[in-house]
């Protein structure tokens, strides 16, 4: 009964969201980049709806996350420390870079959420794309700083996301590149 209850100490939160976030926001990059595939057009509605559900169920593991860290016992941080980038007494970088992941995340998805009918859609479509360099600052936080990095699953959840993130967005921007060349060409063909 004594190791199930340990299961519940912030330790062992703290990590547990953790991992839940970088899930989710992994999950919510993933199927962003495939709802935007001609591939899985017929897919969309599915994939779009996965996309936005799973990034604020990473936005509110980050929450549980940062809420536990507060309370710690072992190795608490203060709001300061937790709000303020690369101002935290315990691996400042490392902090600092999930704090500045945290506040991309969020300004992403208020503007998406909140703000998108109302912004330039380029600007949206920029300030969206911040998603990429949010997610590597996750991935950079984690592996730095996570105690399950050294661990042979850790290791292996950080390899299988980055490879299949980086492969998707590959295949993504190759494709953007063919499908906005055969618009400009189908267009100087009409003229």
């Amino acid at each position: 009964m004594q190791n199930f209850l340990q299961l519940f100490d912030t330790w062992h939160l703290i990590r547990l969201f953790g991992w839940l976030a970088y899930f989710f926001f992994s999950m919510s990059l993933v199927f962003g980049m495939l709802s935007r595939m001609s591939s899985f057009k017929k897919k969309w509605g599915l994939f779009s709806a996965i996309h936005m559900s799973s990034s604020w169920a990473g936005l509110f593991a980050t929450l549980g996350h940062i809420l536990i860290l507060i309370v710690d016992s072992y190795q608490p941080y203060t709001i300061k420390e937790i709000f303020i980038p690369f101002v935290a007494q315990y691996d400042r970088i490392a902090s600092g870079l999930g704090t500045l992941a945290f506040f991309i995340i969020v300004i992403v998805l208020f503007t998406s959420d909140v703000m998108r009918s109302k912004m330039n859609k380029k600007v949206w479509k920029r300030i969206h794309l911040m998603v990429f360099p949010a997610w590597l600052l996750m991935l950079i936080h984690g592996v730095v700083m996570g105690s399950d990095t050294k661990t042979v699953w850790g290791t292996s959840v950080y390899w299988i996301s980055g490879i299949i993130i980086i492969i998707l967005f590959l295949v993504k921007s190759m494709n953007r590149g063919t499908v906005h060349r055969k618009t400009v060409s189908d267009r100087s063909t009409a003229s």
